[in-house]
C-alpha cells in the first residue's frame, strides 16, 4: 500500500454470490470505514463505489457460490481486494458507449489512485484498488501514556463477516 506506514487490515466479509447482495457488501464497508474516516468522507464514498463495481463484476463474472471482500487501511490509502472463484476471462474493457454494461472499469480507473487483479495459485481470482485518503484516524496512536511514551492504539480484531441472502 503505502510502503512506509503501517497498514491496517479492517477486516472480511463474504457475500453470497447473487447481485442482490452487492448492498450488504457496501454496507459493512461503509460501516468499517465511516467510523475511521467520519461520515461523507469522499473516501468512503468511492470507496463505496467502486466496491459496488468490483464486486457486482466478481458475482456476474467470477464462478463460485462466495465472493470475499477484504478492506485494509493505512494513513494515506485504502485499499480493498474482492477475490472470486476465478471465471472464464479477467478484467477487461468494453468499449460500447451506448451500451447497459461496461463502465465499471472505467469508473474504477478514473477514482482509483491504482488499480489491479491476479490469479491466485488456487484459481481464484483477485481485484483490488486503492483510494487515497486524507484525515481521519487510521492508523489510530494512542496519547501519551503516563510514562511519557507513545504506543500503538489495539486495534478491533479483525473479523470476518458473513452476510446471508436476503
Amino acid at each position: 500500500m503505502d510502503g512506509r506506514c503501517p497498514v491496517k487490515h479492517l477486516g472480511t466479509c463474504v457475500v453470497p454470490s447473487a447481485p442482490e447482495n452487492v448492498v450488504n457488501g457496501r454496507r459493512w464497508l461503509l460501516g468499517q470505514l465511516e467510523p475511521l474516516l467520519g461520515a461523507r468522507h469522499s473516501a468512503c464514498e468511492d470507496s463505496v463505489l467502486l466496491l459496488s463495481e468490483t464486486l457486482t463484476n466478481a458475482i456476474v463474472h467470477g464462478g463460485g457460490d462466495l465472493v470475499e471482500v477484504d478492506a485494509y487501511v493505512g494513513t494515506a490509502n485504502i485499499r480493498i481486494e474482492v477475490t472470486d472463484e476465478g471465471g472464464d476471462s479477467v478484467p477487461h474493457h468494453v468499449d460500447d458507449p451506448h451500451g447497459e454494461h461496461g463502465r465499471g472499469l472505467p469508473i474504477l480507473a478514473m477514482l482509483a489512485k491504482s488499480w489491479g487483479f491476479g490469479q491466485l495459485d488456487d484459481g481464484r481470482l483477485r481485484v483490488w484498488f486503492e483510494v487515497p485518503h486524507t484525515g481521519g484516524s487510521a492508523p489510530v496512536r494512542s496519547p501519551s501514556r503516563n510514562d511519557g511514551t507513545r504506543g500503538e492504539a489495539p486495534a478491533p480484531s479483525p473479523g470476518t463477516a458473513h452476510i446471508a441472502d436476503r
